[in-house]
Order: structure tokens, then C-alpha cells, then sequence
């Protein structure tokens, strides 16, 4: 049982890797997404895995243009999904920085945000927009860059309950422009014309069968959309949850049943897991386990995190990743989530373990393939987690 999957193989990863990176882009409910969406049931229908897809609604953000104007110059952007909307041709005001003692009526730059502030792209970030909004702000930018000034984007944490003050996300590699704006002063327009609709997207979900009916279950999750093509930020958890599912499948008999669900909606506040959760009330704290293939598993200068919900797993998990050869990561405290879809079951008071963490291109448009992934690390960490899924399974 302990022999690595083929799953697992360098070269099997890079291809599916690549084959999830053709998809486009993998926002929530967009192309991308929906063709990662058969592929998945695809691959593991070629294994012998009955899966299907479950429909489930979404606020869908469309949006016609995220423009920022000033006297001599303009800049396109992408909206915060959980932020307002402007009137179409935007809202007009005098250009200002933040802690500006008179912000009212103004469009503020974040120019903090070049200057490593994180607060302008926290989860919790509402708090801070919502109280500009009080002080009459009528709109802010916020440049934010990977190493090479493209543009990063914060997941929108409160979609389903936006903060009114519109939010446009710009690339800091136009930090030059933005910082002589604000030395130019005067007026500037802040346009974000867009909307929210009712639209639906998908999940992926198979259900392996144990022997023993009264053994309480385990949950193998990961999710599949994000911003961009999320090559290294989705794609190592993908690749791992299909050898999984296939080593599982071929193995002549297990003991506990075993859920797996590839869920949608990652960036916009876990709607895809919340859907799954909601038609199963009870499997959060009656699984054996849940255990989460998080962001950036495997990536090139990856800053990893692992966590979980007791010692005893916390044990399990740290010495399969010893005996997988598995290193530079951080233990976060037992009990302890840390981001992701894990924080979901903690909040059900759920067992998980939790694979997580970030890289150079989070969350950025040039999340590829070359840039950022490495299928021999993505092999390792899918070792350790093999290991960890055949403990729970006993």
C-alpha cells in the first residue's frame, strides 16, 4: 500500500499540469474552469472512478471596464470582486494618498501597498474599505506586483456581502506613473463598470466505497479555479488528488468510504466547498479526516505551510513528510488552519490536515508552468500525502 502511484511520476505531473495550464484562465464558472471540470471526471472515469459534476450558483462579476484616469495618463486594472461598482463613466474627484487627513470626496492611491503595507490585500480587508467609505472616500487604487510588476489579485473574501467603495487592483510595475499622478495632484476618475449576476459553476465529486459502512469516512479536497492559469497555485493539489484517487481505486480493498471533491469558487470566499458542505450537514464532523491539497504544493520557491486540526495528526502528517524527504516547510500549531479551504472545517470543529502555502507568482498572470512549477517537488509532497491517506485509511 505504501508503494508511490503512478499519479506521481514527474513526468505524469508535468503533463497534467500543462494540460490544466491550456485550459485559460480558471476563474470561477469561466471556460477555463469548466473545461478543467471534464477533464477531471475524464481522468478519473479513465481509472475506473465513477464521478460527476454538481451545479451549484455564484455571484458572477462581469465587468466592461476598470479604468483609472488622471490628467495625463490612464491605467486599466481589475476590480476587488467583493468592492463596489462606479455609475457608468465612473466617479470624479481630487487624487489623494492614503492617510490623507481629508479624504472626503477624494480617489485615494494606496501608495503604501509599493511600500510592502499588506493590509490593502488581507482577507479581512473589508473593515479597513468600509471605513473609508464612511469618510466619504469615493474610490481607491491599490497597486500590487510580483517580482516581475504584474499584477496580483486579492480573492474576495466577502462577495456574497460587498464593501460599497469600488477598489481597482493595478500592476506595481506602474508605480512611476501612479507616484508622479499624485506629485501632478488635481482631479482623477475612478471607473468600474460592472455588475453582479446569478450564475452557476461546478464541483467535481467521487465517492470511493469502503467495506466498513460504520467507519466514519475521509474527504480528499482541493480546489481547481483562481484567477489566472494557477499553473504552480492549483495545478501540484490537482495532479495529487487524480493519483489519489486512482492509487485508491486500484488498491483490492479499503476499509473506510473515501469522498474526493475538486471545488470551484476557491477565490471567491470558498463558495464551492460551502455547496458541497451544504447538501452533506453532517460529513463535516462526521469524517474520519478531511485532508486539503491547498495553494502552491510542490511549487518552485515555495513558501510552504502545514497544519492540523490535533497532535496526533499533526504527528502523522510531519513524519510522512520526513519519510517522503520532504523539507523547508513551516509546522504551523496544531489546530491552527491557516488559510484555505481547511479554515472551513476547522470553523465545523472537522479533523483536517492542511497543505498550504504561496510562491513568487501567487495569485499573478504569470503563474505557468515554466515559471513556477516543479513536478520532482510536487512528486514529494504527493508521496508524503499517499502516506498520510493510507494511515487514515487504517
Amino acid at each position: 500500500m505504501s508503494s508511490l502511484p503512478p499519479g506521481l511520476d514527474p513526468a505524469r505531473i508535468e503533463a497534467r499540469i500543462r494540460a490544466y495550464e491550456g485550459f485559460g484562465i480558471h476563474r470561477t464558472g469561466w471556460r477555463g474552469d469548466d473545461r478543467t471540470t471534464d477533464w477531471l471526471i475524464a481522468e478519473l472515469r479513465a481509472a475506473g472512478v465513477t464521478a460527476e459534476s454538481e451545479r451549484f450558483p455564484f455571484p458572477r462579476v462581469e465587468v466592461q471596464r476598470a479604468r483609472f484616469t488622471w490628467a495625463d495618463g490612464s491605467v486599466d486594472g481589475e476590480p476587488m470582486y467583493d468592492g463596489g461598482f462606479t455609475r457608468i463613466g465612473g466617479v470624479t474627484g481630487d487624487l489623494g494618498e492614503d492617510g490623507d487627513p481629508e479624504p472626503f470626496g477624494k480617489i485615494l492611491i494606496a501608495a503604501s501597498a509599493l511600500r510592502g503595507e499588506r493590509k490593502w490585500s488581507a482577507p479581512d480587508a473589508r473593515t479597513l474599505y468600509s471605513g473609508l467609505a464612511s469618510e466619504g472616500v469615493l474610490g481607491i487604487v491599490v497597486p500590487t506586483g510580483d517580482p516581475e510588476g504584474e499584477i496580483v489579485l486579492r480573492n474576495a473574501e466577502h462577495i456574497r456581502q460587498p464593501f460599497g467603495v469600488p477598489v481597482l487592483q493595478v500592476a506595481s510595475k506602474e508605480a512611476r506613473r501612479l507616484t508622479a499622478a499624485l506629485l501632478l495632484g488635481g482631479e482623477a476618475t475612478l471607473e468600474i463598470d460592472g455588475d453582479r449576476l446569478n450564475s452557476r459553476a461546478t464541483n467535481v465529486v467521487a465517492t470511493l466505497r469502503g467495506s466498513d459502512e460504520a467507519a466514519a469516512p475521509i474527504v480528499v479536497m482541493t480546489p481547481k479555479s483562481g484567477w489566472f492559469t494557477c499553473s504552480a497555485e492549483r495545478g501540484g493539489g490537482l495532479t495529487i488528488w487524480l493519483a489519489l484517487a486512482e492509487a485508491l481505486a486500484a488498491l483490492p480493498a479499503r476499509r473506510r468510504t473515501v469522498h474526493f471533491l475538486a471545488s470551484s469558487g476557491h477565490e471567491l470566499h470558498h463558495a464551492g466547498l460551502e455547496e458541497f458542505i451544504k447538501k452533506r450537514p453532517a460529513l463535516p464532523q462526521g469524517a474520519h479526516a478531511w485532508l486539503h491539497l491547498g495553494a502552491s504544493i510542490g511549487a518552485k520557491d515555495a513558501v510552504a505551510r502545514i497544519g492540523a486540526a490535533d497532535e496526533a495528526l499533526h504527528t502523522l502528517t510531519t513524519e510522512a513528510l520526513a519519510s517522503a524527504g520532504v523539507e523547508g516547510y513551516e509546522a504551523v500549531e496544531a489546530g491552527q488552519p491557516g488559510g484555505g479551504e481547511a479554515r472551513n472545517i476547522a470553523q465545523y470543529k472537522g479533523r483536517y490536515v492542511t497543505f498550504i502555502g504561496g510562491h513568487r507568482y501567487f495569485h499573478s498572470p504569470l503563474d505557468t508552468f515554466d515559471k513556477a512549477c516543479d513536478p520532482a517537488s510536487v512528486s514529494r509532497w504527493g508521496a508524503a500525502m499517499w502516506t498520510v491517506l493510507t494511515r487514515l485509511l487504517d
